[in-house]
C-alpha cells in the first residue's frame, strides 16, 4: 500500500471516531501540517471529509453513501453461515438464523445437528414473537416504539404451560434478557424443545437478525445448553462485526473462543 493511501485511510479512521482539527490529525499521523492539509484537501474534494464551521473536519457524505451501498449489498445469510457452521460444530446442536419481516420473524438459514434424531424446523417457517428465543432476541434490541407496535394486538397464544400469555410477562422477560445479552426459550413454543438466542446487530445497534441454538430436552439439560452461551455470543458478535457493529462488553462470559 502506498504511503499516501495509507495516510488517507488513517485520516478516515480518525475522523470516524470524532471530528478533529488539522493540528490533531497531523500529530496523530506524525506528519507536517502541510502534508495533513494536502490529504484533507484531496479527501474533501471527493466528498470523503467535510470541514465544519468550527474548522474541525468530519466524515463527508461520500463515506455515508458508500457505507449505505455496502450494507445494501450484504446478504446476512452469506455472512452468518460460516459462523453458524462453526457454532453448530462446537455445540453439536441445530443453529437457526431468523430476521424480522413485517410483524413476524422468519427462519432464513439453518445448520442441522449431526444427530440421528433431529429437530423439525425449516427455512421459511415463522417464529412466534412471544415464545421463541430467536424472536425474543430480535425484540429485546428493537426500539421500544417499534416493539410496542409489533406487540399491539398481538395474539399471545399459549403453546405450552411455559408460554408468555401477556405483554407484561414478555416485557419482563425481555428486560432480563437484555441485561444478560441473550434470550431463552425453555419449552415456551414446543414441549421438549429449548433454545438460547442472541441478536445480530447493525452498525447503529439495531437488530438485523437473531441466531439460536436449539435442542431437545431429552438430549441435553438446561445447564448444558446454557454452557453454550459464550460460543453463541462470540458467533453473533463476529457476524455483527461484518455488518459494521463495534461490540460492547458482553454481559455474559465470552472467554471460550473458536479453535
Amino acid at each position: 500500500m502506498s504511503q499516501t493511501l495509507h495516510r488517507g485511510l488513517l485520516v478516515i479512521e480518525l475522523l470516524g471516531e470524532r471530528p478533529r482539527r488539522i493540528a490533531e490529525i497531523a500529530e496523530e499521523l506524525e506528519v507536517h501540517h502541510s502534508t495533513a492539509l494536502r490529504l484533507l484537501h484531496t479527501l474533501r474534494s471527493e466528498g470523503f471529509v467535510h470541514q465544519q464551521d468550527d474548522s474541525r473536519y468530519r466524515l463527508g457524505s461520500s463515506m455515508f453513501r458508500l457505507a449505505h451501498h455496502a450494507l445494501e449489498g450484504i446478504d446476512v445469510r452469506d455472512l452468518a453461515r460460516p459462523d453458524m457452521e462453526r457454532l453448530s460444530q462446537r455445540c453439536g446442536e441445530t443453529v437457526h438464523l431468523g430476521i424480522l419481516e413485517g410483524r413476524q420473524v422468519v427462519y432464513i438459514e439453518k445448520v442441522e445437528a449431526k444427530h440421528p434424531v433431529r429437530m423439525y424446523s425449516r427455512i421459511g417457517a415463522v417464529a412466534p414473537l412471544h415464545c421463541t428465543g430467536l424472536a425474543k432476541a430480535i425484540l429485546m434490541r428493537l426500539d421500544p416504539e417499534r416493539r410496542d407496535q409489533l406487540l399491539h394486538d398481538h395474539q399471545f397464544t399459549a403453546y405450552t404451560d411455559a408460554t408468555h400469555t401477556s405483554p407484561e410477562s414478555l416485557l419482563d422477560d425481555l428486560t432480563r434478557s437484555a441485561e444478560r445479552g441473550y434470550t431463552r426459550d425453555d419449552q415456551e413454543h414446543e414441549p421438549g424443545i429449548h433454545c438460547i438466542a442472541a441478536p445480530v446487530l447493525t452498525a447503529d445497534g439495531r437488530p438485523a437478525a437473531g441466531v439460536s441454538i436449539s435442542a431437545p430436552t431429552s438430549r441435553i439439560s438446561s445447564q448444558t445448553l446454557l454452557e453454550q452461551v459464550p460460543d453463541l455470543l462470540i458467533a453473533t458478535q463476529r457476524i455483527s462485526h461484518h455488518l459494521g457493529w463495534e461490540h460492547e462488553r458482553s454481559p455474559a462470559s465470552t472467554r471460550r473462543a473458536y479453535t
